[in-house]
């Protein structure tokens, strides 16, 4: 029989109180990769907040091993229900922020810019474009569908080539993007679950993760450097 706690006037389900968290660490073994140099002088306003900088694609930690925007995800959890708000993406210094996130099927995504330049939102499902709109400074927030069946929608300029972003389309809930190296999934029912962690250039890591009620559990991914 299930049973319910009051706390505050507030009923709760003993059987949501039990639910377990995942968290864990994600790190690069062997050296990091050399990040190349991007070169912003094409665009004033971008070369204000930096003329150069090192390409994001692989963002490692000052310990030379934590890896951050990896994006963590159970594969075969239950469905939930798409949150009522935006997948929300800024374009601020002439990057999009943040870089990686997730989103639940049904969710819109909502684009600004914060810069006083011209962006071009180019989005892809795989090589297929999804949509491609200009936004100039100050303009209204660009807000859209996420495409139906697609699970890595990624989100280039077509002005500033250097500008790369990604939102990954889940059924659930349930996913994590990695912050100095650890990523935490909440509020997880009891179950047996595939686990996979995505990084846009060192690929895919998989494992299996027994959650149990009311417990943590810890799972570790490790990507090769050099």
């Amino acid at each position: 029989m299930q049973k319910h706690l009051i706390l505050s006037g507030i009923l709760f389900s003993s059987a949501a109180l039990a639910n377990g968290t995942i968290s864990g660490t994600v790190q690069l073994t062997g050296a990091a990769p050399k990040a190349a140099k991007v070169k912003r002088t094409s665009d004033p306003v971008c070369a204000k907040s930096a003329a150069e900088m090192d390409d994001l694609s692989i963002a490692v930690g000052k310990d030379g091993k934590s890896l951050d925007n990896v994006f963590v995800r159970l594969l075969n959890a239950p469905a939930g229900k798409a949150p009522a708000g935006d997948v929300v993406i800024s374009q601020h210094a002439c990057n999009y922020e943040p870089r990686v996130q997730g989103a639940v099927t049904g969710q819109k995504v909502q684009i600004k810019n914060e810069d006083g330049t011209l962006h071009n939102v180019h989005t892809y499902d795989g090589t297929k474009t999804v949509f491609n709109q200009a936004q100039p400074p100050s303009s209204a927030p660009i807000e859209k569908p996420l495409p139906a069946g697609a699970e890595v929608v990624k989100l280039r300029c077509d002005v500033h080539p250097w500008m790369a972003g990604y939102v990954i389309v889940n059924k659930s809930p349930y996913f994590s993007v990695s912050k100095d190296g650890k990523f935490e999934i909440k509020d997880v029912p009891a179950g047996t679950y595939q686990i996979e962690a995505w990084q846009e250039k060192l690929g895919t890591q998989k494992a299996e993760v027994k959650v149990e009620e009311g417990k943590a559990a810890d799972v570790k991914f490790t990507f090769a450097g050099k």
